[in-house]
């Protein structure tokens, strides 16, 4: 978060060596995943947040402190380095920057980040549960329950103990709950993120309304969730060389 509430439209050359396409084309990526985020009830009102790492660069573009995710622009982005300095932008960044900067530095796979206050997953935040892995589904897409991160912390916090407890709980899935707050989740593109960003609300449904229902709730066992993952890996979807085939898809 920056300090300074009267922030400057700032350009930068720090980014000189960056291709201005590929910028723009990710900035546009990070603005359509803040839009869906809104449209799929992810978010209400100016919460939740987006952010992706540029490519071969020690730089972050995320999205701004208190700006409809549903207006958003792509010249209403922020760029801020590791640091959580920023380094281009005409409005302040997220007050989450300093988390956001932090899981980009210590996970090398997070290429984006995305928070929200999506309504059944943060209800097990609230509740200080974790989401039990009740469907295939889940064990497909996070291997497992949906963990709590371990400690409380104020949004905007700095402090490198409660933020490092984030990271620990992104080492059991890509998805984490934050304890009265809502919902972290990673991809190693914008895509995936969104992507586990719906399905991480849809299991936190499902549970939910299993639970209501009652009777015997039975949560995968871990071979289970072996046989699932495995499945994943060797037999679900396309290769790169049937997409080749298809349409001239893939490398």
């Amino acid at each position: 978060m920056c300090e300074n509430s009267s922030v400057k439209y700032r350009m930068s050359n720090n980014l000189r060596n960056v291709d201005p396409k590929e910028l723009e084309n990710l900035k546009t990526a990070v603005v359509r995943a803040a839009s869906e985020m809104f449209e799929y009830g992810l978010i209400k009102s100016t919460f939740g947040v987006v952010s992706a790492r540029i490519p071969q660069t020690e730089y972050v573009i995320i999205t701004p402190s208190g700006f409809s995710k549903a207006r958003l622009a792509t010249e209403n982005l922020c760029i801020v380095d590791l640091g959580a300095k920023v380094i281009e932008g005409k409005l302040r960044p997220s007050s989450e920057t300093s988390m956001h900067v932090f899981i980009h530095k210590r996970l090398p796979e997070a290429n984006a980040v995305i928070h929200t206050h999506s309504p059944v997953a943060t209800a097990f935040a609230a509740a200080n549960k974790e989401i039990p892995c009740v469907t295939t589904e889940q064990g497909f897409a996070f291997g497992g329950r949906v963990p709590i991160v371990t400690e409380y912390f104020c949004p905007g916090s700095r402090d490198s103990e409660k933020l490092e407890s984030v990271v620990n709980a992104f080492r059991k899935a890509k998805a984490v709950l934050l304890k009265n707050h809502g919902v972290m989740i990673i991809g190693n593109n914008i895509e995936e993120a969104l992507d586990n960003a719906v399905v991480v609300e849809d299991v936190a449904t499902t549970a939910l309304y299993a639970y209501i229902i009652g009777g015997e709730v039975k949560e995968l066992s871990a071979d289970e969730i072996k046989e699932i993952r495995e499945f994943r890996l060797r037999r679900y979807g396309q290769t790169a060389d049937e997409l080749v085939h298809m349409g001239g898809i893939g490398h």
